[in-house]
């Protein structure tokens, strides 16, 4: 009995050893996918052609003065709003302007956008304009009756718009302004539009 429980002991020892050898050595197919993504991020760039829009000199009460000038994108992303923000400094040439404020008696008139085909025709004087901030490139009713292009600036292209100054006129003589000057600073502000789903 000896030998068979050696015999029997040695056959399992065996068998075991053999399923150890075999289930470690089994073989099987496999692959392996990447996938790697990237992020660019599209550029705002607006731009006023001509940059400065209007030098005048030996302005007189009762000139007009009519300008066209271009908001330009030259970025890669559509601008959905251009507000536009006003600052006016007047320099005083010493006339005792008291009550007087030549920023009120500057009238700017939007004429026309005419890629969105839309007669603004916001007449205010340079105090009030200082005080809000008009979106240049909005296509309104009017607008959109005459066919104009969306609100906005898309990639690559750009807007036309007209403007006008007028040096406002009173029946009142106006010596107190002789010799003052005023600098006018327009900022564009583009703004991008909504996100979407991409």
């Amino acid at each position: 009995m000896n030998i068979k429980k050696t015999l029997g002991l040695g056959v399992a020892s065996a068998a075991l050893g053999l399923t150890l050898v075999g289930g470690g050595t089994f073989a099987y197919f496999s692959d392996t996918a990447q996938s790697t993504a990237s992020f660019n991020n599209g550029t705002l760039s607006l731009a006023s052609d001509p940059a400065v829009i209007v030098d005048l000199s030996n302005l007189k009460p009762g000139d007009l003065i009519t300008r066209d000038f271009k908001l330009k994108n030259d970025g890669s992303l559509d601008i959905s709003t251009v507000l536009l923000k006003t600052a006016a400094e007047v320099t005083d040439a010493g006339n005792n302007n008291g009550a007087h404020n030549l920023k009120e008696d500057i009238i700017v008139t939007f004429l026309n956008n005419n890629d969105k085909k839309q007669p603004e025709l916001l007449i205010i004087s340079l105090a009030e304009l200082e005080n809000q901030s008009p979106d240049l490139v909005a296509r309104k009713i009017l607008g959109t009756i005459l066919g104009g292009e969306k609100s906005g600036i898309q990639a690559g292209t750009q807007d036309t718009l007209s403007v006008q100054f007028a040096f406002k006129e009173t029946f009142q003589p106006q010596n107190y302004y002789q010799g003052d000057r005023l600098k006018l600073n327009w900022t564009f502000e583009a703004s991008q539009g909504a996100g979407v789903y991409k």
